[in-house]
């Protein structure tokens, strides 16, 4: 079945739907890390020799029992676990756990990256339906591993959070093509989309709330597993088994129907008008090469990849990507050293996931900023102009976003966490959303796929060096990488700038041919 375009609305509300509620849950990495600890995986590379009891004055009041408890396991030389079937719950600053913890986070973020690529490549040969049934099984395969993760099985979250990522870019990859339904606010559509991508990490923030209430992970995951089902709705009804395709620009003032429309009103009337059957064919055939036409048009896969455009963009999406990365891989850990108490870090990790929901009022904005500049710039002399200048400024306010960001989080104080949370979701949801918009509208349709997840695992193989950061900051604190990211953020700000020189020089080139 294809997309009608006079149900374009009600597609993009439910992808819109399937994006905020499956897309991102690897995003939700901040509340999911809080339970992990809760459920005291990896507690056992905790070791509790040499601690005192004053090492766990942050667990708040608790019993004398349970601190002589504590003394004993201590004494004894015993692990966390056996600390917890004495009856105390061991919260304790543990950099073992926090560096496996980090590894998860290092490598499910990295295979997301190059699940998207290998997403890319099976929607670019085998069409959104295939695409879209891999993501069903790898989204279902990452959510029961990671609901039966627990003390006894920790290492189940590896695979786990990678497939949660890999099953869910091809939910916002698939629906972008229905941006192409609109032929005005395309931009506006894709941000959208990727606004409710970003908000689906509060789908994890539930599970937090919900763990915290006393509903085991287990039963909370295999719940959005059934749930996921209502993804089959778009894949065998409104989405087409292949692609929906960008339409053909047409000239002023001519029909906007496409040429397998026209064919066919001239085949209706020429049953009705014997006089016309004659021209019938000629006029035909006249459409139908016009349309193979336009399909020759299409630029290779090849001149794209290898563009200067398309390379510029890459370097600016990872650059971005790694430090935002960065911020939510390090979030539980700067929480931890910045406040005093769990029942804080708690509070702020639920503050930082809240204000991330909130992408999806965010993302449109990037959106509808692209489509202004695309208005403002239309009538630009040179086609470089038209094409490239409507993105400059939001290219470059999103990388003046990240240095902002890296900037607030220097400052060694709880009162700047409220505005970090909201500039880092502002951050995101430009990150992502001019990421999308930008090949969305340089490149071909049926390229999108396979250009966005090269994109993507290109920048998850620079997101490595995030672990590399989260051994420095455990050296030397937060504050040096920070101030390292601050001047590597700087980088970015390339891209607008060398697409803004070479309009204005197109724009000069055509005024001298004038």
């Amino acid at each position: 079945m294809a997309a009608n375009p006079r149900f374009r609305f009600l597609y993009v509300v439910w992808a819109f739907l399937e994006c905020l509620l499956f897309g991102g849950l690897l995003y939700g990495w901040g509340s999911l890390v809080f339970v992990l600890k809760e459920d005291r995986v990896f507690s056992d590379l905790c070791d509790t020799k040499n601690l005192s009891v004053s090492d766990v004055s942050e667990l708040g009041d608790k019993s004398t029992e349970s601190l002589d408890a504590y003394t004993v396991a201590a004494d004894s030389s015993h692990n966390a676990s056996d600390v917890k079937e004495n009856g105390l719950e061991l919260n304790l600053n543990c950099p073992a756990r926090d560096k496996r913890l980090t590894l998860v986070f290092t490598i499910g973020s990295l295979l997301f990256c190059v699940g998207c690529a290998a997403m890319g490549q099976i929607n670019f040969k085998f069409g959104t339906r295939i695409t879209r049934l891999c993501a069903l099984v790898c989204l279902t395969g990452g959510t029961l591993l990671t609901g039966f993760t627990s003390y006894d099985s920790p290492w189940l979250i590896f695979p786990g959070l990678s497939l949660l990522g890999v099953g869910g870019i091809p939910i916002l990859m698939t629906n972008m093509q229905f941006s192409m339904l609109f032929t005005k606010g395309s931009s506006t559509v894709v941000s959208m989309l990727s606004g409710a991508f970003d908000a689906s990490s509060g789908v994890m923030l539930v599970v937090k709330l919900l763990h915290e209430g006393g509903t085991a992970l287990r039963w909370s995951m295999i719940f959005i597993t059934c749930f996921h089902a209502m993804t089959l709705v778009n894949t065998f009804f409104f989405l087409p088994q292949q692609f929906i395709s960008k339409a053909p620009p047409q000239p002023a003032g001519e029909d906007p129907m496409d040429f397998e429309g026209a064919v066919e009103l001239i085949e209706n009337n020429a049953r009705n008008d014997g006089s016309a059957k004659n021209a019938v064919n000629t006029e035909t055939e006249t459409l139908k090469e016009k349309g193979q036409m336009q399909k020759k048009e299409l630029p290779s896969l090849v001149s794209c990849i290898v563009s200067p455009v398309y390379w510029l963009h890459v370097v600016w999406l990872s650059i971005l990507q790694l430090r935002f990365y960065y911020f939510l891989g390090s979030l539980n850990f700067w929480l931890t050293e910045l406040l005093s108490t769990k029942e804080e870090v708690s509070y702020y990790t639920n503050v930082c996931l809240y204000t991330m929901m909130c992408g999806v009022v965010t993302s449109p904005v990037a959106g509808i900023i692209y489509d202004i500049f695309k208005r403002v710039f239309a009538n630009s002399r040179s086609q470089l102009g038209r094409d490239l200048m409507p993105a400059v400024i939001p290219l470059a306010l999103t990388s003046v976003l990240g240095i902002i960001l890296s900037l607030l989080v220097l400052f060694d104080s709880e009162s700047i966490l409220y505005p970090a949370f909201v500039f880092n979701t502002l951050f995101r949801s430009f990150i992502y959303a001019m990421g999308a918009a930008y090949i969305g509208v340089m490149f071909p349709s049926e390229y999108f796929g396979i250009l966005y997840g090269l994109m993507i695992i290109l920048g998850g193989i620079i997101s490595l060096a995030q672990y590399g950061f989260f051994e420095w900051q455990e050296a030397t604190g937060v504050m040096s990488v920070n101030g390292f990211l601050i001047a590597f953020m700087t980088v970015s700000l390339v891209h607008p700038v060398y697409q803004w020189i070479c309009c204005r020089r197109a724009e000069s080139q055509v005024v001298i041919e004038e």
